[in-house]
């Protein structure tokens, strides 16, 4: 099980990201502008929990052009990216008689602090049984989980900024051999279609390789 840590300050929810606990090592940004499109809502049901594997069904490729156009201000989720299994069609780890599709990016972690990659609001912190101890944050128009944490630092509805520590990795929930943090993304909201985060990734090295 995973450790519920309350926020010790409150922020205001406006159109900007917020400032404070932020982690200047790996963040870059001016703010954060609201997408003008209908925002996702808050929550998730007990069926559209995040978990290790997906169906193919639920894959997608983003457009072209949305990530660059709606990530103004962006951090990575570690100090130190090491990518140990990545997104798509693998042996299933729990069942290594089948391959199934993955549902995001697994990064070496070992009980180490989880930084928000994008300003956003919290929708869900909360415990699943193959996910374990989960952080989802909302976007504005595809939300981010992380996964099997051994900490969580924020509470839903709390808007947090690219940077701020939100989690400690860990190895909790059901669908796991050892610490590590799992990152998956959703395009539309809890109930989208998976896409590879290691497109946000590769967009978070760029921007902060070119500050």
């Amino acid at each position: 099980m995973c450790t519920l840590v309350l926020a010790g300050w409150l922020m205001a929810v406006d159109g900007h990201a917020q400032t404070g606990k932020t982690s200047p090592f790996n963040t870059i940004g001016e703010g954060f502008k609201k997408h003008p499109e209908k925002a996702i809502e808050l929550g998730e049901s007990e069926n559209d929990e995040p978990g290790d594997t997906i169906d193919d069904a639920d894959v997608m490729l983003p457009p072209a052009d949305s990530l660059r156009a709606y990530l103004p201000m962006v951090a990575l989720p570690l100090k130190r990216i090491s990518v140990s299994s990545p997104f798509g069609l693998r042996m299933d780890p729990m069942d290594k008689r089948r391959r199934r599709m993955h549902s995001g990016l697994d990064l070496k972690a070992h009980y180490e602090p989880v930084f928000s990659m994008l300003p956003g609001t919290v929708a869900t912190a909360s415990y699943s049984i193959k996910g374990g101890c989960y952080v989802t944050i909302n976007h504005g128009f595809f939300v981010c989980s992380y996964l099997h944490l051994s900490k969580i630092l924020v509470v839903a509805g709390q808007r947090v900024s690219a940077g701020q520590p939100i989690a400690v990795s860990g190895n909790s929930g059901r669908n796991t051999t050892g610490p590590h943090l799992h990152v998956s993304c959703r395009w539309g909201g809890n109930k989208g279609k998976y896409f590879d985060p290691a497109l946000i990734l590769e967009y978070i090295t760029t921007q902060l390789t070119n500050k």
